[in-house]
């Protein structure tokens, strides 16, 4: 947890946080409830925060945040409306939760420089009772159907061999997020979705992810970003839209087990006709604080390698310690 002396203009994590503060809008997911209510639920890990924290979000240069992941309800309902009450006092917009599934889903709408752009918050990582409804608190979901498929053949001959893991998108979920999105770009001239999705710990996609991140860019989203993952995978240009499939961490501290282990920071350059820009920047997070470290040649040259390896239809370039996607 950032303790009340932490100050972003701190070093050596200055570097990283002013990417944040420069920026005109800067999207962050918010990994956990803010909040002294609720309990702590039956999960392998539980996360909460003091209040102060929001204060360091919003030194951060950060406007708007996700509250759309698999730990925001860690404490209960309970915990998750004095999160929200909490971003609401501080005047920091969120998306992603509400008390039913059409506050989940509404988006918050920022315009800078005459370019408006909206922003949206999913999550396909679904504890017990997450969910949004019409009705019921929670996460504005995807949900994912899971099937193992087996090659007799295969296991007849070598006994053992794991099935394969099969991921779907629910189609109604689908067909909803799509019609929101198509609902948001009508306000707006670009629409990005944060997406909690995929599996923890590789940089491996799920079945599931490729198709729905190209639903969300035919949909009219400009850019869909994931996060879940704690590693960086890769991105995919996709139509007129960047799927950048995980981000990596970026402030993480339960990384007992992780020494060195890598984020990024992704700044879009936006007009009205498109995306002109995007530039990835190498972060390491550092283990005993959590916090982010803005990489230099030498991590700038590994992300490069990285993002060549498991991009789909991604031109990359170096460009001084950033890596540039050619559009």
């Amino acid at each position: 947890m950032l303790g009340h002396e932490f100050s972003t203009r701190r070093p050596p994590f200055s570097k990283a946080f002013q990417i944040l503060s420069k920026a005109d809008i800067t999207f962050a997911n918010l990994e956990n409830p803010l909040g002294t209510k609720g309990h702590p639920r039956e999960k392998m890990f539980t996360f909460r925060s003091k209040p102060s924290l929001v204060k360091i979000v919003a030194n951060s240069g950060i406007d708007v945040v996700s509250i759309a992941n698999n730990h925001m309800l860690d404490y209960g309902e309970e915990a998750l409306l004095e999160t929200m009450q909490i971003l609401s006092k501080t005047e920091t917009p969120f998306v992603g939760a509400g008390r039913n599934l059409a506050e989940a889903e509404r988006p918050v709408v920022l315009e800078r420089k005459g370019i408006r752009v909206a922003f949206l918050g999913l999550a396909a990582t679904l504890p017990l009772g997450a969910a949004a409804s019409p009705d019921r608190s929670g996460l504005a979901p995807v949900h994912v159907t899971t099937s193992y498929e087996v090659d007799p053949t295969l296991t007849q001959e070598q006994p053992g061999n794991p099935p394969k893991i099969r991921t779907q998108v629910d189609l109604r979920d689908e067909e909803r997020i799509c019609r929101n999105i198509r609902s948001a770009r009508e306000v707006a001239d670009h629409v990005v979705v944060g997406i909690h999705w995929g599996v923890a710990f590789t940089k491996d996609r799920a079945e599931y992810q490729q198709p729905l991140g190209r639903k969300m860019i035919e949909a009219g989203a400009s850019i869909v970003v994931g996060h879940h993952s704690h590693v960086r995978q890769g991105l995919e240009r996709y139509t007129h839209g960047i799927i950048l499939y995980s981000l990596g961490d970026f402030v993480f501290h339960d990384r007992v087990d992780m020494d060195g282990e890598s984020g990024m920071i992704a700044t879009a350059k936006l007009s009205k006709k498109g995306i002109r820009r995007i530039t990835l920047w190498p972060i390491t997070v550092e283990v005993k604080t959590g916090l982010p470290i803005l990489g230099k040649m030498k991590e700038a040259l590994q992300l490069l390698g990285e993002m060549r390896q498991l991009s789909v239809h991604g031109d990359f370039e170096l460009e001084g310690n950033s890596v540039n996607v050619n559009l």
